[in-house]
C-alpha cells in the first residue's frame, strides 16, 4: 500500500525518540533513541533530529504517509513553531516544522505539545481507549499534561491549555523553571525529586546519597530506589511529593470531572510508591464533598506513549 509508513519524533528534554509505523500496527518497524544532551545547545539537537531522520527514512520517502512531532515544551497557536522549553535553555523560536520537512519534500509534518500527543497516545493505544474524557499527565524531567475528549486534545485559545504542570500547588513555595513559584512541576517532576534530594542530603546520612556515588549524581531514580530499602529520608521525599500531586490532581478532577486519570512518564516507573498515597489526598478532599473520584491509574505504554502520539498525529489523529 503507497504512503502506510508513518514517522513519529518524539522531542524530550532528555532523549531524542523515532519510530517508524505501518498503518493501524502496534509495533514499530524500527526504533531509535539518542540523547537531547541540551547543556551542548539547540542546534545539535536540531541536526540530530534531522541526521537520525536521513538515516531511518532513506528509501522509504515514497512510503510516507505523514511526519508527527511530539515537542517537550511550548508550541505556537499554528503548531509550527517550538516556542520554548523550559527545561532547554537556550531553545526558543525554533521553526521545527519548516525543518523537518527537509526529510520528506511534500509529506504533511505536524507538530504538538508532548503532553498532548502523549495524551492521544495513551487514547489510542493505552488504558483511555475504551474511555471518551481523559486526562492524560506525564511526568518526567517537567510535567505536562493534556485534556482529550473522543481523542481530541483541548488546545485552548494559545494552544497551552492542560500545562498541569505549571498549576499552583503550594504557594510561594520552590521556584519552577517558568520562572513562577510552588508549580506541581517544581516539587512532583523527576528534576524537582532529585533537586529536594540533593538538597536534603547535604544535611543528612542518607542511602540515596550512597546508591548515586556522589551528591550531585542523584536522581529522582536513587529516590525511590533508597525508599525500596527502607530508607527514612527517601520515604519522607516521597511523601511530599505525592501529598503535592494529590493536591494537583484533586483540582484537576474538579475542574475537569474526567472518565480516567491516566499518569505516563519516566516517575511512573515508580508509580506504586508515588500514586497509593496521592490517591488517598484526591480521596480525602473529593469525597469528603461525595464527588466520584475516577480511576486514576498510571500508564502501561508510559516509555513509549508520546513517540505512539507522534505516530497518530502523523497519521492525522489529532485536530
Amino acid at each position: 500500500m503507497h504512503n502506510n509508513l508513518f514517522f513519529g519524533i518524539d522531542v524530550g528534554n532528555t532523549k531524542l525518540a523515532f519510530g517508524i509505523a505501518r498503518g493501524d500496527e502496534r509495533e514499530f518497524l524500527e526504533k531509535k533513541v539518542v540523547p537531547t544532551e541540551p547543556h551542548l545547545g539547540p542546534e545539535q539537537a536540531v541536526n540530530k533530529i534531522l541526521n537520525q531522520g536521513r538515516v531511518m527514512l532513506a528509501g522509504k520517502q515514497s512510503c510516507l504517509g505523514g511526519i508527527g512531532i511530539a515537542f517537550g515544551g511550548f508550541v505556537d497557536v499554528n503548531r509550527a513553531v517550538a516556542l520554548a522549553s523550559p527545561n532547554f535553555p537556550g531553545l526558543k523560536n525554533i521553526p521545527l516544522v519548516e525543518i523537518v520537512r527537509e526529510l520528506a519534500p511534500g509529506v504533511s509534518v505536524r507538530m504538538d505539545n508532548d503532553a498532548n500527543v502523549a495524551g492521544v497516545g495513551e487514547s489510542l493505544y493505552g488504558k483511555g481507549k475504551d474511555h471518551h474524557h481523559i486526562i492524560y499527565l506525564t511526568i518526567s524531567t517537567g510535567i505536562g499534561g493534556a485534556v482529550l475528549f473522543g481523542g481530541k486534545p483541548l488546545a485552548g485559545s494559545q494552544g497551552l491549555a492542560a500545562e498541569f504542570g505549571h498549576m499552583i500547588v503550594k504557594p510561594r513555595g520552590p521556584r519552577c523553571t517558568c520562572g513562577s513559584r510552588g508549580c506541581l512541576e517544581a516539587i512532583a517532576s523527576g528534576t524537582s525529586i532529585a533537586r529536594m534530594a540533593r538538597n536534603v542530603a547535604a544535611k543528612s546520612d542518607s542511602l540515596i546519597t550512597k546508591l548515586a556515588g556522589r551528591r550531585e549524581a542523584i536522581t529522582a531514580a536513587h529516590v525511590f530506589m533508597a525508599a525500596r530499602r527502607g530508607d527514612v529520608v527517601a520515604q519522607n521525599i516521597i511523601d511530599e511529593v505525592a501529598y503535592y500531586l494529590g493536591i494537583g490532581l484533586a483540582n484537576i478532577i474538579s475542574g475537569w470531572d474526567p472518565d480516567i486519570v491516566v499518569l505516563g512518564g519516566g516517575v511512573m516507573n515508580s508509580s506504586d510508591l508515588l500514586l497509593p498515597p496521592a490517591i488517598s489526598v484526591v480521596k480525602e478532599h473529593l469525597e469528603v464533598r461525595d464527588a466520584k473520584v475516577p480511576p486514576i491509574e498510571a500508564s502501561d505504554i508510559h516509555d513509549d506513549v508520546a513517540l505512539w502520539g507522534a505516530v497518530a498525529l502523523a497519521r492525522g489523529n489529532i485536530g
